[in-house]
């Protein structure tokens, strides 16, 4: 009594519970099981401490553990991905531990300077996985500093695509940003970003189908007032 099975199901069994919107209003759409990259957004790694002795849960160890039909003692800290981690936290089976991506320090910077974090080489889907994180373990805080850290990063993809048909400001020593930051982007923020430039280019073709003319003062206009008189305009 009191032991529970691991319940490696499949990932159609984990995810099955409530699926809710966790993305960005706006920005990201709502959780979608068929979607490629809520798939690989599920496949990051996390750390969970089983709550009670796991049956089974030996094959959750390292290839150098136990063997494979141990059970998982009490306690015991495995990493798994975040799919079946969000089924065992869900289950009470074991709790999820916050990711060091997502922890005080890493949010103190991102709250800093959200610019400046390479949030695209901690994960291709960091603000997914965060918010999904937050959700999980009810980390309102978390949710806040992602939800305001994407739309500062919004506002930066703006200024560098710039306005429709206006020259762009190049990067220089004294203003690095421009070439830095597109290599710090998420998948999702790279998205916004060629987005932002086909419209441009499309917004391009639309005009360029229409001839443009030069228009010129009148004759009449700038007739003398005599002359005009004379000829009766």
């Amino acid at each position: 009594g009191g032991r529970l099975s691991v319940g490696l199901e499949s990932r159609a069994s984990a995810a099955a519970p409530a699926p809710c919107a966790f993305g960005l209003p706006g920005a990201m759409a709502a959780f979608d099981y068929w979607d490629l990259h809520e798939i690989l957004a599920e496949e990051y790694k996390v750390t969970v401490k089983a709550n009670h002795p796991v049956v089974g849960g030996g094959l959750l160890l390292p290839s150098a553990g136990a063997p494979v039909g141990k059970d998982l003692p009490t306690d015991a800290k495995v990493q798994v991905p975040f799919w079946l981690a969000q089924s065992l936290a869900r289950r009470n089976t074991a709790a999820l531990e916050m990711p060091p991506h997502f922890g005080p320090t890493a949010q103190e910077d991102l709250s800093s300077d959200p610019v400046a974090c390479r949030l695209g080489d901690k994960s291709g889907y960091f603000f997914e996985v965060g918010l999904r994180v937050g959700h999980l373990m009810k980390e309102q805080e978390l949710v806040d500093n992602l939800f305001r850290a994407l739309q500062v990063r919004w506002c930066e993809i703006i200024t560098i695509l710039g306005s429709l048909g206006v020259a762009r400001t190049e990067a220089t020593p004294l203003n690095p940003t421009n070439s830095i930051f597109p290599a710090t982007l998420t998948i999702l923020e790279q998205q916004m970003f060629t987005g932002g430039k086909e419209a441009e280019a499309h917004f391009k073709q639309w005009t360029d189908r229409f001839g443009a003319f030069k228009m010129k003062a009148s004759q009449i206009v700038d007739a003398p007032v005599s002359k005009r008189l004379r000829s009766g305009a």
